[in-house]
């Protein structure tokens, strides 16, 4: 069964990845604690640019990112993270081996 994933690039203000890192980390625990079909949350920084990251999230089915928008977790993240974001890239993809997902 194939299941729905994003990719999420983003792109910190210089100097915002020590204040932003706590925040994503605990909003990528609460999705895969708190959401059935939030699969894996994986925050990934770039060794060569401290405020760049990027996140790979897997869901059941793209109606599940939806849902995990509106968790309450999601909201306060945005929320505190909305100044620190200089740009934003999400690219939408299959996986095509979720079986794979540990």
């Amino acid at each position: 069964m194939e299941r729905f994933a994003i990719v999420v690039t983003i792109k910190l203000k210089p100097g915002s990845a020590e204040t932003f890192k706590p925040l994503i980390l605990e909003n990528a625990a609460a999705a895969v604690r708190d959401e059935p079909d939030c699969h894996l949350f994986h925050v990934l920084q770039s060794n060569e640019d401290v405020d760049t990251f990027l996140f790979y999230e897997i869901y059941t089915e793209e109606a599940s990112l939806d849902n995990h928008r509106q968790q309450p977790h999601y909201k306060k993240f945005a929320e505190a993270t909305k100044d620190l974001i200089e740009s934003r890239e999400i690219r939408m993809v299959t996986v095509h081996n979720p079986e794979n997902i540990v």
